[in-house]
């Protein structure tokens, strides 16, 4: 009977160990929940309803209007215009087709090519729409630019049935000067994927306008402004909630890039390198490039190449220009004045000539007999024009360019001597020019002509190296920077074309002072007697006699 009692007992005392149990387990659970809502509504609150409403919201991007390039008394030569342009947003389009359609009709294009826009944008290449909505949802992607205040009438009054259609006024690059400084300022266009994949860590968006050359990419970063955007609700679905506008973020202007250079003088040298490359072209194609350097600080102050092109046709996606440019063997989009390296021909002998007399080879007004040749280490090299110039000096042998003459020197200085001066005087490296697709130019080493020839250098490779002959090359910047350093003095400056940056409310954010790459060590007596021979280049006597203006003298350099 003992025994029954017992287990009586113990056989409800279980359950209500189970009971108390469970209930311990469920006041636990509750505090848990309990803990977790205060956490969500009080602690985070704020942040979590932050959170909230922005995943209620979307900011559709509005590009800003790139910054002004200005010459240096502050003439426009690049600005932003407003323009028409169609765009759509993906998300709210119910029957593409259909609206493409009516969208191609009203402005006269191919449906075709508004497809292809819309397929084919920023870089990226869709598959087909749906595609586009999942990536894009809110774009806007540009179907169509520059419309006729005559189209925008017409579509106006179409809107209303084409959900997700609209007509958006965009800043549209201008070059008021066309082709003018076309070389120097560049052009802009769409964003690729390469280019988007790139600077996507920068803030740029996969429908941005970038600079593809020349200053609009050098200085990409300034003129793009801060874009701006529509802020729109959308629902649980994605899809933007018609009627609910919320303030706009205004998009921030570039910056403006003030020149060196003068659009006066920049018209006038692109004229003139026009008219003499055309008046020497007879059916061949010629080329040619004009750089005007201020020899004292190394700014720039014109710098053309021809042919050229018009950079309003990149901005305005004239496809058909556009494919002319790609594709013309004339090369226009290369700017010819830094990339374009070449043998300098006699141009080269300021170089040699400084450096013979500095080191001691010849002195300025030591007699020496030019015969028209000279015995270059067992080769014997003629000058263009046989006999030479007789008993002659430094100044009349730099005037009238002899070749002969600066065999003998040349031979003096040897090749590591020439070597050496050439680089001190910046050949052979790029100057630093505040411009893309800057050439180095080359000064041949013995490496490098086993490297490309098979074959070692010759010591009598100095006497065509020492008058820019030879596989030497050099671009017009680098002769230019060359002939300003004999100018002033022996001081090789670092060229540039941008003074300075400015807000767009005109307040300066970014000086460029001069900047000196090196004082090269050539002796004052060396650079009076080079500037004696330039001076008398266009004398009875000199090389360039023809060009003599009576009332303005000028100092200058031939070569072939």
């Amino acid at each position: 009977m003992k025994d029954t009692g017992i287990w009586l007992r113990q056989r409800f005392e279980r359950p209500a160990r189970r009971l108390v149990g469970f209930a311990l387990f469920a006041v636990l659970v509750f505090a848990v929940l309990l803990v977790r809502l205060v956490n969500v509504q009080i602690v985070h609150g704020s942040e979590y309803r932050a959170q909230a409403e922005a995943n209620q919201i979307r900011l559709i991007r509005v590009a800003a209007p790139r910054g002004l390039i200005v010459d240096r008394r502050g003439r426009v030569m690049v600005r932003s215009r407003p323009s028409f342009v169609v765009a759509l947003v993906p998300s709210l389009v119910k029957h593409l087709h259909e609206e493409l359609q009516s969208v191609a009709t009203t402005i006269r294009l191919p449906i075709a090519k508004l497809e292809d826009r819309l397929y084919h944008h920023r870089g990226v290449n869709y598959r087909n729409f749906a595609e586009v909505q999942t990536y894009e949802p809110y774009g806007p992607v540009v179907l169509a630019r520059n419309l006729s205040v005559a189209d925008v009438a017409r579509l106006s009054e179409l809107l209303a049935d084409l959900p997700g259609v609209d007509i958006e006024v965009q800043a549209v690059r201008d070059y008021p000067y066309n082709k003018v400084g076309s070389l120097m300022l560049g052009y802009v266009g769409l964003i690729t994927a390469s280019e988007y994949k790139r600077l996507r860590p920068y803030g740029y968006s996969p429908n941005a306008v970038v600079g593809k050359d020349g200053l609009e990419y050098e200085y990409d970063r300034y003129l793009r402004g801060r874009p701006g955007g529509q802020r729109v609700v959308v629902d649980a679905a994605g899809n933007v909630v018609p009627g609910d506008r919320l303030p706009d973020k205004a998009p921030v202007p570039g910056d403006t890039l003030k020149l060196s250079v003068s659009l006066r003088l920049e018209r006038i040298v692109e004229s003139a390198l026009a008219h003499g490359v055309q008046r020497v072209q007879r059916g061949e194609s010629v080329s040619g490039a004009v750089v005007v350097e201020d020899p004292w600080t190394g700014r720039i102050l014109a710098m053309s190449s021809y042919p050229d092109y018009n950079p309003n046709d990149f901005a305005l996606d004239r496809s058909r220009k556009i494919s002319f440019y790609l594709t013309d063997p004339a090369q226009p989009l290369f700017n010819r004045a830094i990339a374009a390296a070449t043998p300098t021909g006699s141009t080269f002998k300021m170089v040699t000539g400084s450096a013979a007399i500095t080191v001691g080879v010849i002195r300025r007004n030591q007699v020496v007999y030019d015969n028209g040749e000279w015995n270059c280490d067992g080769y014997l090299a003629r000058d263009i024009v046989s006999g030479g110039l007789g008993y002659t000096t430094f100044v009349p042998a730099l005037a009238a360019s002899s070749d002969g003459y600066f065999y003998r020197l040349s031979m003096g200085l040897g090749l590591k001597r020439l070597r050496k001066f050439a680089l001190l005087y910046g050949l052979d490296a790029r100057s630093g020019i505040d411009l893309p697709g800057e050439s180095k130019g080359n000064w041949p080493t013995n490496a490098w002509m086993m490297k490309n020839y098979g074959l070692p250098q010759e010591p009598s490779d100095a006497c065509f190296l020492g008058i820019g002959q030879g596989a030497m090359q050099a671009t017009p910047l680098q002769i230019a920077n060359i002939a300003s350093a004999v100018v002033n003095g022996g001081t090789l400056y670092r060229p540039h074309i941008v003074t300075r940056i400015l807000t767009p409310d005109g307040h300066t954010i970014k000086v460029f002072p001069p900047t000196i790459i090196r004082h090269v060590p050539v002796t004052p007596k060396s650079l009076a007697a080079v500037r004696a021979g330039m001076a008398q280049v266009t004398s009875a006597v000199g090389t360039a006699y023809g060009l003599a203006i009576p009332g303005f003298p000028f100092a200058g350099k031939t070569g072939t």
